[in-house]
Formats: C-alpha cells, sequence, structure tokens
C-alpha cells in the first residue's frame, strides 16, 4: 500500500478525490459451501489484481476490508483526471475478475460503487475523512452484482467519457436527500495531446495602451498627465502597464505596494529604495552616507532631501515613540517634509527627459503612499510627469484620468484563445470559453491553456463542459489550483511559500523545508517558474514572487488549516529566534498572530506601532495596534508580559488618538486613565519607566482645573525618581499647567526646580516627545509671563530675551517658534503693538515654511490685531479673522482667554462693542468653568470697561472690577490688581 508522501511534514490537506469500494455479493454463502483455503486464495488474488489495476491507473488501495477493498483516486498524488481513473480500473476489474472465479463452487461476482467530493486527508495516519467514502460504500450496496454505480458527482466529471446509463434516484442511509445513481456501460475511445503555450500577445487593450502612449507623448513635450487604472483581479491591470512600458522602451520608476503592508508607512517607497541603495544605509546611515548612495546610484538629488529620507528609514528606539506629544510643531510638519522629500526624489532625474512613476496595486496603500501619490498626481498637470496607478477600488482624486479596465469583447476572446492555441482552435472552443469567462482575460488565457493541455482532436463542442468537470473546475480559483496541481512534488513548495506571501526569499523558504525537499529547492522552484506560478523578482536578489496575487490564494487555500498554523508557527519561531533575516515587524506580527502565538504577536505589532508612530504615520499606527489589541485579549490573564504590554500598548495607543482625534477626545482620554490606574498600582520604584503614561495622562486632562492637579501628582510622583528627565518633564507639565491656572508663584517655583534639572544634551534627544520644544525655552517664557502678572518687569524681561536667546542658539525650529509665541503674549499684554507685529511676522515666516498650520494662524491673529490696534485700516481685522477661524479649525486653543480679549478688542476697533461684550461673557464663562484662570481679572476689567462704554449700569461696572480686583489678588497677579485698581478709580 502506498504511504502519504510526507516529505514536507504537512499535517493533511483539503483536496478533492474519488472513492472506490468494491465488495464480493455473497461472500458468507460462498464460504459456507468452499473449501476455506480455496477461499482465501482467491480472495487474496482478488485483493492484488484490485491493487494491481488501481495502481496502473493512478490509485492505490488503502485499505482491505475482509472481502472488499477501499481504493482512492486523486490521494496520496494529486490527479486531474482521479474520476476517469477511478471509473476505468472499476471496469476493467469487473472484466477481470469476474471469469477468474469460476473455478469455485459459486461464481465470484463484485459489486463497486464509486463516488467524488472534498475530503480532508491526513498525513500522520493516512486518515480521509469526508462524505465521498461513504457515498462510495453505501453505491456498491446497492449495486447490481458485476456492476458499477457511479454517484451524481462523479458522473457530472466523466460524462464525456464513458456511456451511461441513469438507474434512478434512492434515499441511502445517512443522506439527507436522494441520490441519482449511474452505471458505466463503456469507455468512449479518445486520445488527447497539446501542451500549455510559452506566451502570447497583450489581447483587446489597444484603446486603453493608445491613451497611455498618447499621455507619455504630452509628458515628453513638458504635458503630464495622471492615470487611474482599475478594474477587478485578473482583469489585466498590471499586464497593460507592462505592455505600456514594453511599448515605449521606458522602464520608469515602479512602487509596488503589497498585501497585509498597510501598516507600514510608505513600504512601496521603501521598497524602492532598497533596489537603489543599500538597505544597511537607509537603516543605519546618516544623510551624509544616503546622499553619496543615491549620487552614485545617478539620483541628482540635494542634501536636504538626503537628510530627511535618512530620518525616516533610520531604526529607532520604538520605546520612545510612547513619549510623543503630537503637535503641529513635530509630526504633521515632518511627514509633510517626507512626502516633499521623496517627490524630490522620485523626480531627481526630471532634467534628463519625462518621469514615469508607476504605483501597483494601490488597493493595498498605506496612508502616506496615498498622500505621496496625490502630490504627485497634482504635480503631474504642470510638469512633463506621468503617474499611473493601479488598483481593484475606484480611488480617483482630482486631475487623475480614470481608466476602466472592462471585460474583453467577445472578438478580443476569440483573439486570445486563438494566439494561446497558435492556430485556430477546434470549433466551438471559442464560444465555449467566452460564455465561461464573462471576459475577464486571467480566466480566458487559464481555459485556453487547459483546453489545450486537454484537446483531443474532433471532440464535439458539447464536451467541453465535459472536460471542466473531469478537471473539478468550476471557477479561476480552480483553475489556478488546477496549475498548482500539475507542479506535483513543487506543489509544496509554492504552498509554502503561500504562508509567507506573495513575495519570498530562497533563505527563509529553505530553513522551512528540510531533507530531500531543501535539497531539491532550485529544481522545484524551476519548475514552479517553468509554469508561471512563480517569477523572479526584478528588484530583490534570490528572492520569488508569485506570478499573481491569485496563484498565492490559491496554493494558500489549498493548505489545511492546521498545516496552515504549523508553517506559520515554524516562521514565527524563526522570527522569534533571529533565525533568519527578518520580515517587517507588521508582517511578523501577522505571522505570529496566524501561528497562535500571541505574546508574540503582540510585541511585533507594537514595534511596527512604534515605528509608525515615530514616522508620524498615525493611521498605520493604528492598524498594528488594532492586532496587538486582539492578541493581548487572547492571552492568560497570568501570562507573565500580559501586563506590561498593555501598559505598553495604551501609551501608544493614546498618542495615536491624540494624533487623529485630538487631545481633547474622550478616547485619547480614556487610554491614557487606563495606563494611569495601570502604572498606580505597581511599584513606586518603576514609575520613571511609565512617565509617558503620567505625561499623556496630565496632557488630555479635561480642563485646567483636572491638569493642574493632575500636574501635582506628577510632581509628587517623580520627586523620588532617579532619572533627572523625568523629574524635569515632570515640573515642565506643572509650570505650564501652573501658569494658566493662574498659581504664578508655584509656576515659578517649578521653573527654578526643573531648570536645575536641565541638560543640554538629553535636551537634543527629547524635545520632540514633550511638547515639541525645548523645556528650558519654555520654562523661560513661561516665567516672562507669571513675572509679569506678579509685576517683576525687570525680571520678565530678562526671562524673555533669555528664552529668544536660547531658541535661536539651538536652531531648534519647534523651540524658536515657541518662543516666539511667549513674547507675543507678552507683547500683546503690554499692548506693544509695533512688536507685536514684528515678532508676528517671523513667527508666521518661520511656520510658513515648515508648514505648521496653528502656529501660521497664531501668527496672523496677533498680526491682524496689531495692524488693526495702529491703523483704521480694514485689512487688519480681515486678518486677525482669517487667523482666527484657521486656529479655531486646528484644534484645542490653550489660550482661550487671552484670544479672546484680543478679539473682543478687534470688534471694538470696528464698532462692534455688543459683539465684543458677548465675546467677553464667552471667554469669561469658559475660564471659570475649565480653570483657565490667569487672565480672568483681565477678562473682567474689559468686560467693564465695554459696559461703561456702552452706558450700562454703574453698579455693573463697578461688580466687575470689584471681582477682577479679588481674583487677581487671590493670585498674587500685581500687575492685574494695579490696572483693574486703576479703572475702578476712574470710573468711580
Amino acid at each position: 500500500m502506498k504511504s502519504l508522501d510526507a516529505r514536507l511534514q504537512l499535517e493533511g490537506e483539503r483536496r478533492q478525490v474519488t472513492a472506490l469500494f468494491y465488495d464480493i455479493v455473497g461472500s458468507t454463502e460462498i464460504l459456507v459451501r468452499s473449501d476455506p483455503e480455496q477461499f482465501l486464495r482467491s480472495v487474496i488474488a482478488l485483493h492484488a489484481t484490485a491493487e494491481a489495476i488501481v495502481g496502473n491507473r493512478g490509485g492505490f488501495l488503502h485499505k482491505r476490508l475482509g472481502d472488499g477493498g477501499c481504493c482512492f483516486f486523486g490521494y496520496p498524488e494529486q490527479s486531474e483526471d482521479a474520476a476517469e481513473s477511478a471509473v476505468d480500473a472499476a471496469l476493467e476489474l469487473i472484466r477481470t475478475v469476474a471469469p477468474r472465479t469460476r473455478k469455485i463452487e459459486d461464481i465470484f461476482s463484485l459489486r463497486i460503487g464509486i463516488a467524488t467530493g472534498l475530503v480532508v486527508l491526513s498525513s500522520e495516519s493516512d486518515e480521509i475523512v469526508g462524505t465521498a467514502p461513504i457515498l462510495a460504500s453505501r453505491l456498491q450496496a446497492e449495486a447490481e452484482p458485476n456492476s458499477v454505480l457511479v454517484a451524481d458527482t462523479t458522473f457530472e466529471l466523466t460524462r464525456g467519457k464513458f456511456v451511461y446509463r441513469r438507474i434512478g434516484e434512492v434515499k441511502l442511509k445517512g443522506f439527507a436527500t436522494p441520490n441519482i445513481l449511474w452505471r458505466p456501460e463503456a469507455k468512449h475511445q479518445k486520445s488527447s495531446s497539446g501542451s500549455r503555450s510559452a506566451g502570447h500577445p497583450m489581447i483587446g487593450r489597444d484603446g486603453e495602451l493608445a491613451v497611455l502612449a498618447d499621455a507619455w507623448n504630452g509628458a515628453r513635450t513638458g504635458n503630464g498627465g495622471a492615470f487611474a487604472i482599475v478594474g477587478e483581479a485578473g482583469i489585466g491591470k498590471s499586464r497593460l502597464v507592462s505592455e505600456f512600458r514594453r511599448s515605449i522602451d521606458w522602464s520608469g520608476l515602479a512602487l509596488q505596494c503589497n498585501k497585509r503592508f498597510e501598516g507600514q508607512p510608505f513600504h512601496p517607497l521603501i521598497g524602492f529604495l532598497e533596489t537603489v541603495v543599500d538597505s544597511r544605509i537607509l537603516k543605519d546611515g546618516g544623510g551624509g552616507r544616503l546622499l553619496d548612495a543615491f549620487r552614485a546610484a545617478g539620483m541628482n538629488i540635494d542634501a536636504d532631501t538626503a537628510e530627511t529620507i535618512a530620518a525616516f528609514t533610520v531604526e529607532r528606539s520604538g520605546a520612545t515613540a510612547r513619549n510623543i506629544r503630537v503637535t503641529d510643531l513635530t509630526g504633521r510638519a515632518f511627514r509633510s517634509q517626507v512626502i516633499d522629500a521623496a517627490v524630490r526624489l522620485l523626480r531627481s532625474n526630471a532634467t534628463a527627459g519625462p518621469t514615469l512613476i508607476i504605483f501597483e496595486d494601490v488597493h493595498w496603500a498605506d496612508e502616506m503612499t496615498l498622500e505621496l501619490l496625490d502630490s504627485l498626481c497634482a504635480l503631474a498637470l504642470k510638469q512633463p510627469l506621468l503617474v499611473i496607478q493601479t488598483s481593484r477600488n475606484a480611488r480617483v482624486e482630482d486631475g487623475v484620468r480614470k481608466l476602466s479596465l472592462e471585460a474583453l469583447s467577445s472578438s478580443a476572446v476569440r483573439e486570445l484563445v486563438t494566439s494561446i492555441w497558435n492556430g485556430l482552435p477546434p470549433p466551438g472552443l471559442s464560444e465555449f470559453i467566452l460564455q465561461q469567462c464573462d471576459g475577464m482575460p486571467l480566466y480566458a488565457e487559464e481555459l485556453a491553456h487547459f483546453f489545450r493541455a486537454r484537446h483531443a482532436s474532433g471532440q464535439p463542442v458539447s464536451e467541453w463542459r465535459s472536460l471542466l468537470l473531469e478537471g473539478g473546475v468550476s471557477s479561476l480559483n480552480d483553475l489556478l489550483s488546477s496549475r498548482l496541481a500539475g507542479a506535483g512534488a513543487a506543489r509544496h513548495l509554492a504552498q509554502f511559500a503561500s504562508v509567507i506571501g506573495r513575495e519570498f526569499t530562497i533563505g527563509l523558504i529553505e530553513n522551512l523545508l528540510e531533507g530531500p525537499n531543501r535539497d531539491a529547492l532550485g529544481t522545484h522552484l524551476e519548475t514552479l517558474a517553468a509554469l508561471g506560478i512563480i517569477e523572479p523578482s526584478s528588484i530583490q536578489a534570490d528572492t520569488y514572487q508569485f506570478h499573481h496575487v491569485l496563484l498565492q490564494e490559491a496554493a494558500y487555500g489549498s493548505l489545511l488549516k492546521s498545516d496552515r498554523r504549523r508553517i506559520h508557527q515554524r516562521i514565527a519561531s524563526l522570527l522569534v529566534e533571529n533565525s533568519v533575516p527578518p520580515l517587517p515587524a507588521a508582517i511578523a506580527a501577522w505571522q505570529c498572530a496566524e501561528a497562535g502565538r500571541h505574546g508574540d504577536a503582540a510585541k511585533f505589532a507594537l514595534t511596527a506601532a512604534e515605528a509608525c508612530v515615530l514616522r508620524s504615520a498615525m493611521k498605520e499606527a493604528s492598524l498594528s495596534l488594532d492586532l496587538c489589541t486582539t492578541e493581548i485579549a487572547s492571552l492568560p490573564r497570568r501570562h507573565p508580559d500580559r501586563r506590561d504590554l498593555l501598559l505598553a500598548m495604551l501609551q501608544l495607543q493614546g498618542v495615536v488618538a491624540t494624533a487623529l482625534e485630538g487631545e481633547g477626545s474622550e478616547q485619547a482620554r480614556s487610554l491614557y486613565s487606563r495606563a494611569m490606574q495601570s502604572v498606580r498600582r505597581r511599584p513606586s520604584t518603576t514609575r520613571e519607566d511609565h512617565f509617558p503614561a503620567y505625561w499623556g495622562w496630565w496632557f488630555t486632562a479635561p480642563n485646567i482645573r483636572t491638569q493642574q492637579s493632575r500636574a501635582r501628582v506628577l510632581v509628587e510622583d517623580m520627586m523620588t525618581v532617579n532619572d533627572p528627565e523625568a523629574r524635569l518633564q515632570s515640573y515642565h507639565c506643572a509650570w505650564a499647567t501652573s501658569f494658566h491656572a493662574g498659581e504664578h508663584q508655584f509656576c515659578l517655583d517649578c521653573v527654578e526646580r526643573g531648570l536645575e534639572l536641565y541638560n543640554s544634551d538629553r535636551a537634543v534627544r527629547n524635545r520632540a516627545f514633550f511638547g515639541g520644544h525645548d523645556a528650558k525655552v519654555c520654562g523661560l517664557g513661561e516665567s516672562a509671563l507669571s513675572l509679569l502678572i506678579v509685576n517683576q518687569i525687570v525680571a520678565s524681561e530678562f526671562a524673555i530675551n533669555q528664552s529668544l536667546e536660547y531658541a535661536a542658539s539651538i536652531d531648534h525650529i519647534g523651540s524658536l517658534i515657541h518662543a516666539l509665541y511667549y513674547a507675543l503674549v507678552l507683547r500683546h499684554c503690554q499692548g506693544r503693538y509695533e512688536d507685536v507685529h514684528s515678532l508676528g511676522e517671523q513667527m508666521l515666516s518661520l511656520a510658513e515654511r515648515h508648514g505648521m498650520v496653528a502656529s501660521q494662524a497664531r501668527a496672523n491673529m496677533y498680526c491682524g490685531w496689531a495692524e488693526l490696534m495702529t491703523s483704521a485700516a480694514e485689512s487688519g481685522a480681515r486678518r486677525f479673522n482669517e487667523g482666527l477661524l484657521l486656529h479655531q479649525r486646528s484644534g484645542t486653543d490653550d489660550n482661550l482667554t487671552i484670544h479672546s480679549d484680543m478679539h473682543s478688542q478687534v470688534l471694538q476697533r470696528i464698532g462692534k462693542p455688543r459683539e465684543a461684550l458677548s465675546v467677553i461673557d464667552n471667554a469669561i464663562s469658559v475660564g471659570n468653568k475649565s480653570g483657565q484662570w490667569f487672565w480672568l481679572a483681565e477678562l473682567y476689567r474689559q468686560r467693564a470697561k465695554v459696559r461703561h462704554e456702552l452706558g450700562e449700569r454703574h453698579s455693573s461696572v463697578r461688580r466687575d472690577l470689584t471681582r477682577a480686583i479679588r481674583i487677581a489678588d487671590a493670585q498674587g497677579a500685581t500687575w492685574l490688581l494695579g490696572r483693574a485698581k486703576q479703572n475702578l478709580g476712574a470710573f468711580g
């Protein structure tokens, strides 16, 4: 008996097989009337004959069942004509065995049943589970002596090969519905020939090809364009692009998007760059080395572009990602800079001629890639640039021309079949393929190759369907599975490779194979390549990819779930043990998840998310965090890593939620609150390790009052930790909130204590992670404001000048913007309009250069206010209002009270005192509720002034001034106190 080929150690497989059961009619009665020894010899001879006949037709005798046997076709070796072979063997067995039994007193008669169906195969015990064996056994019991009964499934697959007689329907034990019974009488005598053609030209896309050619000619003369080639899988999108590139003899730049890489920011660009320069330089080298590498590869880029690309591709510590507080000074500006640098990089050789850039399979693109694509498409409208994207989805932006690939016309399908047949196909074949494929080129190609390999000269048109049924073909996936089956032992290599992904390296596949299969790797690769199943990568050495993603899916789908998991487990083990070159973290996470290694999957997913956050790719990070959430939920509650993984995930989710939904979002607040609950249950000695959770918890507080109480917790909990940076940043939180809360002395104390811990070297590493600015610049600026309000004018001037000078000296854009903003607020408070305008223009210039939207809005507000306060020009009011609208759209206003004060002054200046009063009323209400109290005394003073000018009751004016005095006095805000008292005296 044949044994299952288990060389690849697969646990099993789902496969369609044909089962054959035979049995001696009335064996007990024959034994009673016969000599037992003679009977035994006859039965042994029967089994030997059956095994030989079945074996000669590609089947095997699976079990001897006393006076009968169970045989299978299509197992262990897969066969495309298993059903035909089974019926053929059954008829010969009847013809051969019956005459031999005449030596016995009673003639042997056989009954045979045959059925075809999907079964599950086990490689460990030779077990075969499915309905086909059961049905074949039941049919055998129903058969007449010396006859064969065939199930309807087998009949449909072989009706063109045999002459059948319909016996009728019968209700069989265990089957809910009646079964149709068929008896094969004889076989049609036909021969087959034919082989797969080597290749064929593209058919039926002349119009689309001409459109692209015209666009390329336009790009060559300076008028570029952008196209989206849209259509379902197998419709010929990539084939059209490939034919276009061949026709213009210009390869262009190709960026390939890949399934399951949506969580890897810029993965098509990184894949492209790795074909241009050494990947080690991308990961480890600085801008200088990368610049040299790009120029050596013929890419003429500038140093700034290389520096930006290097900052994106360099590998950094993932843990720092949890510290990031996302603002327009950090993440979003960096993201825009990277996309702009990528555009310059891809257009680096534009002076040498037009540029062709192709994005394949955009339906799998990450968000940064989509932004890059949109930027290039917009650029193509005015430069010698042709951008082509292929996608299954109709995502088409403004200015992009959509080319929808529809089904091939009838004439095109006929032409396609003729080209594959290498001559006129048999009559009726083209029409039959046309009916089956519905105009899909890939399906039509596979059908034509399928029939050509099985063509029998002169076969009637009516039998083309029979050939499909014989091969178990009902869909494109079946055809692709059939092609895989034709690879013999090499198909197992395709199955293993499919678990890795569409693309796989020889090194990784070698580590999955053992013994003879590893030795035969080269031969199997050649076999699969010859059959058009895989092809060498055009951009990576020692790398192959499936010719079409549908082929990978067909190979993956042919594996049992248990075998898939075992292969995933093997890959996961190799990745965790660092036994193979690393896969992208997001892919490693998916491999571990499919392997059931939930802890490792969560760790890889966190690594992937951290890398995304550090690259300001927040939407991509959220995909990995979703997987991480699922995998942590699958861990046992007592798993040793569960708590740490959960806390790390919550911190990252907080960063991402803050970026995508805003610092005031309920989701961000909830995530950081959960993280803090976890942190505060841990020993106090671990607190410094979890400072990011503290920071996020403080940062996402719903109002200043809550934020101030949390700031005090930060200071208290961090006071005894060993890390001076954690202590400094706790003071950083406290002084920022204390100023807004009107606790000026506490603010100044925190600045003093915090700056004693300041270290310029550490500051370089931490600016991006704590507000996007330098702590010393912030502390000096905050103290300048508090010192003004407590009426220490000289000290205030000294502090603001130090803040500006230090920001300029460290050459850090976020810090310089921050210092300028402090100076703007200070000069606004002092009413120094010319200084406000000058500082605002400086800030605006920097903000526009670096894409900082919120800072642009603030600069325009202050400049507009200063212009209006020094002249009657309407342009000042317009500029202020434009800045105010932009500022409101950009997010939470962390300085609402002082901006509202400024807004009210603008309204008063343009003759709208009632509206000015309404603005102040709202600011007072919000300030009281939120805890933003530092400017509250001044708001009451300003409201008193507006009411006085409007001629309102003297008691209302006096009441506002009295409140202003009381608030200022409570805060120690002596400067504000003096202003309020002065007005009270003036208004009586």
